[in-house]
């Protein structure tokens, strides 16, 4: 995704670097960001586990009188046997995760499994859309005029780089499924999480992980802030590193900061494997030189095979 996402950054900053010698009045261009249902919204709204059947009541007492000691002893082993269906239901209940750290750390148990133990990774989708209204100096909206009009010049480079399904396997995991290139695919911290919540449906868990926003930087790294250390984030390094010399003398040093992000996983109770995952990384780039912000969302979803 990354090398995807800095050729168009790097056509920005040629449009950027001309744009800027001609003037420094600034303007805005207006738009729409696409909105996407929320999964999580689909389930109720708690970190409550589930209720544990009652079994608190002994189960009817049989005439004896007639029977003997023969049934008071089968009423004996009946009444051990509720007792016992009780226990297990109680600790099964007890085993969902109820704070946000237990969350965090259920949630990283879960997802760094992902890598050393799946068989295959098929990821449905990664659409790349923009995330609110970017913001251009007028010099360069005249300059995107040419190329259609800034809405219609990124979307269209944003829907080239978007992906359909693939399926991959082997080290191509490591590659691809976040956290990109890293042998883990969580470090978050309680402290690195707004929020977490977790519900119970269909006898799995469904997981909902929302980030710390992360201030602007332009040098941070896999596994450094908050977003960086669940998320397969550009990193403002790489692009910069990418950026011509002459280009970079004009527009400047690029920054990144990545508004809180979220990811929702379904997990099996009784393996602990991630079933599915759906990343939506919310990110923006940053020209202060010529006062360019472009946000950004990047939506992957991600079936694990086992």
């Amino acid at each position: 995704m990354s090398k995807k996402i800095i050729a168009i950054l790097l056509a920005l900053t040629f449009v950027f670097a001309f744009a800027a010698c001609g003037g420094k009045t600034e303007d805005t261009t207006t738009t729409t960001a696409e909105t996407t249902a929320d999964p999580f919204a689909e389930v109720d709204d708690t970190t409550a586990a589930p209720a544990a059947e009652d079994s608190t009541a002994a189960p009817a007492a049989e005439d004896t009188t007639a029977a003997g000691a023969e049934d008071t002893t089968v009423a004996s082993q009946a009444a051990d046997a509720s007792t016992v269906a009780a226990s297990e239901s109680t600790t099964a209940a007890a085993a969902m995760p109820q704070t946000k750290e237990e969350i965090v750390n259920y949630f990283n148990t879960a997802i760094n499994a992902v890598k050393p133990n799946a068989k295959s990774i098929t990821r449905k989708y990664s659409k790349i859309t923009l995330n609110g209204t970017p913001v251009f100096p007028s010099s360069i909206n005249n300059i995107l005029k040419l190329l259609g009009g800034a809405e219609e010049f990124l979307s269209e480079q944003l829907a080239k780089n978007s992906k359909g399904e693939e399926t991959y396997k082997g080290g191509d995991i490591k590659a691809v499924f976040p956290v990109e290139g890293e042998s883990y695919s969580s470090k978050l911290t309680a402290a690195d999480v707004k929020e977490a919540k977790i519900v119970e449906k269909d006898g799995k868990y469904i997981i909902r992980i929302t980030t710390v926003a992360d201030g602007k930087s332009d040098s941070i790294k896999h596994g450094q802030g908050h977003a960086p250390k669940a998320f397969n984030v550009v990193l403002p390094g790489v692009v910069n590193e990418n950026i011509p010399g002459v280009a970079a003398g004009i527009v400047g040093t690029a920054t990144m900061n990545y508004p809180s992000s979220t990811v929702t996983v379904t997990v099996d109770p009784a393996t602990g494997r991630v079933l599915n995952a759906d990343y939506d990384l919310k990110w923006t780039i940053n020209f202060d030189k010529v006062g360019v912000v472009i946000p950004f969302t990047t939506n992957d979803y991600f079936i694990i095979n086992y």
